[in-house]
């Protein structure tokens, strides 16, 4: 019988135990359940990475991206990390090879991938697509107010610094030479990132600096704070010539006297577009979902950096040469802004 009473508070003993592991063992998989639930405070655990391509800190691209990203992560929309590069056709080349999901590019460098022409014509891209247009680089030709240079005939012979090797900035250039009846061969080309060669034209190295990005160029505010300069109009007829052959160049842009220093009459001018771009096989869903919340959040994206203002669903094809994203064309439909 002791046996037996011992054998009976032995089972019982071995049940009791059970049960208190099933009791931890629920804990535990409720415990792990409530951790693997998407934070409801960012909205965004459990949301698709994306990675955007930009350019580099000291220009609009990084800011601009940061902005955008910003209001997607606040969303809950996408993980976004926002990435530098060497901006545009570097950017191009990352959506192109699925690397980046979104990128900042100006127009003119996407025309030229899927086109297959320029520093594109031994690796064509077709699947990059547009999700919408935003501000215009601008095509700013900055001069010493005593140099003696008032038109872009008057830059036969100079040095003038053009950009990088193969960029977007010495291509755009060129069309504008060419219209005045010049070529790379009638200037002195300096090969040097603008900032650069603001500097260069500061200590008298170079007759003329390239600047080709949204106004007001801090490059430009800085040297005009020090120095008296001019900076290059394009006779409007000029504009009209490459904006009917290229269709990713913009109609008449008028930068308006006093946005620098000491330049008191307005300056007329073009440039190209820059766009936000994805790759077509990201989702319509994602796509949609990003280009709604940028229209709605528009000022979020301003308080970050001003050129968020360009975000514009009126504008938001214009000079787009390369397809529309599914995703982008819907909510532009669904708003009334595409037929």
């Amino acid at each position: 019988m002791f046996k037996a009473k011992n054998k009976t508070i032995y089972v019982m003993l071995i049940a009791i135990f059970a049960l208190i592991l099933s009791a931890c063992g629920d804990g535990s998989d409720n415990e792990s359940k409530e951790n693997d639930k998407p934070s409801e405070k960012s909205g965004s655990t459990s949301a698709e990475s994306i990675s955007f391509v930009t350019g580099g800190p000291g220009g609009t691209f990084y800011p601009l991206g940061v902005g955008m990203a910003d209001v997607i992560n606040e969303a809950g929309i996408a993980n976004v990390t926002v990435e530098t590069s060497d901006a545009s056709i570097e950017n191009t080349r990352l959506l192109g090879a699925e690397e980046a999901e979104l990128g900042l590019l100006e127009t003119g460098i996407a025309y030229f991938a899927s086109e297959g022409v320029e520093m594109f014509d031994e690796d064509q891209i077709t699947n990059v697509r547009g999700i919408m247009t935003l501000y215009p680089n601008l095509i700013q030709m900055v001069v010493m107010a005593d140099s003696g240079i008032e038109t872009y005939a008057d830059l036969k012979g100079k040095k003038v610094v053009v950009g990088q090797p193969g960029s977007s900035s010495m291509l755009n250039l060129e069309l504008v030479l060419e219209q005045y009846g010049l070529e790379f061969d009638d200037i002195t080309p300096q090969y040097s990132d603008f900032s650069q060669g603001i500097d260069m034209l500061k200590d008298g190295q170079v007759d003329a600096t390239l600047v080709d990005i949204g106004i007001p160029a801090p490059a430009i505010i800085d040297i005009s704070s020090q120095h008296d300069i001019h900076i290059l109009s394009i006779d409007e007829d000029k504009i009209d010539n490459i904006a009917t052959n290229y269709p990713y160049f913009t109609n008449k842009i008028v930068i308006p006297a006093g946005t620098y220093n000491n330049v008191d009459e307005d300056v007329i001018t073009a440039g190209v577009p820059v766009m936000l771009g994805t790759h077509e096989d990201v989702s319509e869903d994602l796509v949609y979902e990003m280009t709604k919340i940028l229209f709605e959040k528009k000022e979020d994206v301003v308080k970050v950096h001003p050129a968020g203002e360009s975000i514009d669903p009126d504008s938001a094809t214009e000079g787009l040469p390369i397809p529309l994203h599914p995703g982008a064309e819907k909510y532009l439909k669904e708003i009334g802004k595409l037929d």
